[in-house]
């Protein structure tokens, strides 16, 4: 699925995040291939950017409301790898949402001209916390139709 952007945040297309990556030289190691690690990275850019989408602020919700995101539980499978200067499209969608916690997972596909071939899925458990690593109520932070259950 070859999608064009015209914002840096991706796109949200039926209840799904679509978030570009291209791949650089220091993204690789010396045979042309994506550190295993770097598809972590590239996930948090892509929740990061979901929430810019969604209009929530993460500085706001940590300053004025003494809420942070964070990630709780992560499990990752690779399929594939990506190459030197491959475009990478990234996946996110709501798999569940509870008071205290969602879980998205996430998908890393090649988004090359001709090839769409899924290389790493992922399914991440975000928990809202205070500075105290308190748990705090998740659905009322994340008012947003993406989010509805």
């Amino acid at each position: 699925m070859l999608i064009k952007f015209n914002n840096l945040d991706g796109k949200l297309i039926n209840n799904k995040h679509y978030y570009p990556i291209k791949i650089f030289y220091e993204d690789t190691d010396a045979g042309g291939i994506v550190y295993h690690s770097n598809y972590l990275k590239y996930f948090e850019r892509a929740r990061t950017s979901l929430l810019n989408l969604l209009k929530i602020d993460q500085i706001k919700l940590s300053q004025k409301h003494d809420t942070k995101l964070v990630v709780r539980k992560g499990d990752i499978i690779w399929h594939k790898p990506a190459k030197l200067n491959d475009t990478l499209l990234i996946e996110t969608c709501l798999k569940y949402a509870k008071n205290s916690s969602i879980t998205l997972q996430q998908k890393a596909f090649i988004n090359n001209k001709n090839e769409t071939d899924l290389l790493v899925t992922g399914l991440f458990q975000i928990v809202a916390v205070n500075d105290n690593f308190k748990v705090k109520r998740i659905k009322s932070i994340l008012q947003s139709n993406f989010f509805n259950n």
